[in-house]
């Protein structure tokens, strides 16, 4: 691979994995995630990560989820798959999945406590095997940190990566850094639903990879953002803030707000989680 994509911008939805009360899988009220995600002006979809429960599905629900987000996007948007786990050989059988469900890339995380050639050997493995473009996971509560000097190394030798997720915080100077370091390389995005949305735009910020339950409020400020209306966009981001500052303020129940918004919304029928063990 020897550049970025072109669909790799804007909004990517982190979307949710909903739940009926039993916390088995809803298939449908999965498509309806789906079509709220892509109706708010998400230019990607991102299931089976973190903030989708991912790492609490088995191999059979991810296939179940990935292949449903594929069939219902019908080619609307592209799909980019979580790939989660900390052990090499796991994470290729994650990677698999994707692929073998139609993904367009990977949302790689990496293995948490890893030194930075095991984070090469990890990704360059991913990278080798599945040949799908490939989007750093930088969130060093849930995987291995990722200083600029390693993202720079990663860019260098494995050329399917192509964009970094950032939520190192802050994120706005870890932006800059890796913008400084490696040019227009790298894709950049931000998370934590968007709350710093505004000061990342500033540093660089090519778009969002976030599962804000009000896709169209992020959408809009983007746009403002890249008509050169910063006032718009200020307002925008006043409307989105409340949400944003809660999910910030209670991340150990991020994905239950998430959930409980979209449950009051119609889009699903259960705000059903899975316990973290």
């Amino acid at each position: 691979m020897e550049a970025v994509p072109a669909w790799l911008q804007g909004l990517f939805a982190v979307i949710p994995t909903p739940m009926a009360a039993d916390a088995r899988l809803d298939l449908a009220g999965l498509d309806r995630v789906v079509e709220h995600y892509l109706a708010g002006g998400a230019a990607g979809l991102v299931p089976a990560s973190i903030a989708g429960e991912g790492d609490l599905l088995d191999e059979a629900e991810r296939r179940q989820v990935i292949e449903r987000v594929v069939r219902r996007a019908a080619g609307r948007a592209p799909v980019v798959v979580g790939v989660l786990d900390d052990r090499t050989e796991r994470a290729l059988v994650q990677a698999r999945i994707a692929a073998d469900c139609g993904a367009a890339g990977l949302l790689v995380k990496p293995p948490l406590g890893a030194e930075a050639q095991q984070v090469l050997d990890h990704v360059g493995a991913i990278a080798r095997a599945l040949q799908l473009p490939i989007i750093l996971l930088d969130h060093p509560a849930f995987g291995g940190r990722l200083p600029v000097s390693l993202v720079q190394a990663l860019a260098d030798s494995v050329p399917e990566v192509c964009g970094i997720k950032v939520e190192e915080a802050p994120t706005p100077a870890k932006m800059a850094a890796v913008r400084a370091a490696l040019g227009a390389r790298l894709r950049i995005f931000g998370g934590r639903g968007g709350v710093h949305c505004l000061e990342e735009l500033a540093y660089g910020a090519d778009g969002f990879f976030t599962g804000y339950p009000h896709p169209a409020q992020l959408v809009e400020i983007l746009a403002c953002w890249r008509r050169d209306d910063r006032v718009g966009a200020e307002a925008a981001a006043c409307v989105m803030r409340p949400v944003a500052l809660r999910e910030r303020d209670h991340p150990e129940t991020m994905i239950l707000q998430r959930k409980t918004i979209l449950r009051d919304a119609g889009v699903i029928g259960e705000a059903v989680v899975r316990l973290r063990h």
